[in-house]
């Protein structure tokens, strides 16, 4: 038993020598911001990347294609461009709001754009 290590722990008491340091909290706004530059980043890896720019866009192509070529009821038509105002509104609120994302978020538009012309 004279090769055991003795353990020593010390219990802060209550009358005040105790005191935590508080764990910086980051703000609504900051991590908005952070939520905000991670989704819309580019992926760091070559397949991961050439996936992504392919998709964004090959998916509006696709879709546009089907817009001008398949019989879609005004009502549906008109919610969608509903929803495309809504997505515009969005964008150009991040682009003023987080200006992190401003030049990528330019860059996404624009292939989106590339791949509605191409579908057309």
């Amino acid at each position: 038993m004279a090769d055991e290590q003795k353990i020593v722990v010390e219990v802060p008491s209550d009358r005040g020598h105790y005191s935590p340091v508080p764990i910086p909290q980051a703000s609504k706004l900051e991590e908005f911001k952070k939520g905000w530059i991670q989704a819309i980043a580019l992926p760091d890896n070559l397949p991961d990347l050439a996936y992504t720019l392919a998709s964004t866009v090959a998916i509006p192509a696709l879709l546009s294609s089907c817009w001008v070529s398949i019989p879609i009821p005004s009502f549906i038509r008109l919610g969608v461009l509903g929803i495309l105002a809504i997505a515009g509104i969005v964008v150009m609120y991040l682009r003023q709001a987080v200006p992190e994302v401003k030049d990528i978020l330019l860059l996404r538009v624009g292939l989106v754009a590339v791949g509605v012309l191409l579908g057309i």
